[in-house]
C-alpha cells in the first residue's frame, strides 16, 4: 500500500474519530461533514471509473472498494499497470 493511500486512512480515522468523540460540537459536526462530502466524491469516481476496475485484472469488488476509498490514487496505480 502506497503512503499516500496510508496517509488517506489515517485522516479518515482521525475524522470519523473526531465526529464522534465531539458529537454536536463544531468539530464533531465538521468532522461528519467533511467524511460525507468524501464519500459522496468518491461514490461519484466509483461510477465514473467502474469500466476501468471491470477491465483491470484481479477482484472487481476490491478495485471498486479501492477506488471508492482512495479514488484517483487507485485509477493512476490501474492506469500505472496498463490498465485502459
Amino acid at each position: 500500500m502506497s503512503t499516500a493511500k496510508i496517509v488517506m486512512l489515517v485522516i479518515y480515522a482521525v475524522l470519523g474519530a473526531l465526529a464522534v468523540s465531539m458529537g454536536e460540537t463544531a468539530t464533531g459536526i465538521w468532522s461528519l461533514r467533511i467524511l460525507l462530502l468524501l464519500a459522496a466524491v468518491h461514490a461519484v469516481e466509483t461510477v465514473v471509473f467502474f469500466g476501468l476496475c471491470k477491465r483491470a485484472p484481479g477482484s472487481l469488488p476490491a478495485h471498486v472498494l479501492n477506488v471508492f476509498l482512495f479514488g484517483v490514487l487507485h485509477v493512476q496505480e490501474l492506469k500505472a499497470r496498463g490498465v485502459q
